[in-house]
């Protein structure tokens, strides 16, 4: 994960993880300001422009004055810039302070994927006095759907080894 900006806003904490032994953590209390954990760059070379994209993680915070906690992801250019950018779910993450939700979208990926897919996940404190957002993110995954002619062919394939083992 690459973190921005870098700092003591952002950790790795065991304490109360969705799953396992750790989650990430971001406690953004700076006003007027982003701070984001990201994956960048993924399947570059195995995701093709259109191809749906399934992301999925489970979330937990609060936020307060105007804060928001948000996803988003991107469809990368080679050598910089984005094909396409969507904030998951078109809005904000409907977080509960005490409880794990999961979240689960899939997504389309742009008409260039040269540079593979981004997830981004963030906490963000807009430009007033007190404002904060506290956000855990935990079992994070980013990965293709089969295209419909390759599980087709995965099914034949099946088919092919139930008829051939019946044969025997």
């Amino acid at each position: 994960w690459t973190q921005f900006p870098t700092g003591p806003n952002q950790s790795i904490t065991g304490v109360n993880p969705s799953y396992g032994l750790w989650a990430a953590e971001i406690f953004n209390q700076t006003v007027a300001s982003n701070s984001l954990m990201k994956q960048a760059n993924l399947g570059i070379g195995i995701v093709t422009p259109g191809q749906p994209v399934n992301i999925r993680f489970d979330a937990k915070g609060s936020c307060g004055v105007g804060g928001v906690a948000f996803a988003e992801f991107f469809t990368e250019i080679a050598g910089g810039g984005t094909s396409s950018a969507q904030i998951l779910g078109g809005a904000p993450l409907n977080l509960d302070a005490n409880n794990w939700r999961t979240f689960n979208y899939t997504v389309t990926a742009g008409p260039n994927v040269s540079g593979g897919v981004t997830l981004q996940l963030g906490a963000t404190a807009p430009a007033i006095t007190g404002s904060f957002a506290h956000v855990f993110y935990d079992n994070v995954s980013v990965s293709v759907v089969p295209e419909p002619a390759t599980m087709a062919a995965l099914g034949m394939g099946v088919v092919a080894l139930i008829r051939r083992r019946k044969s025997k």
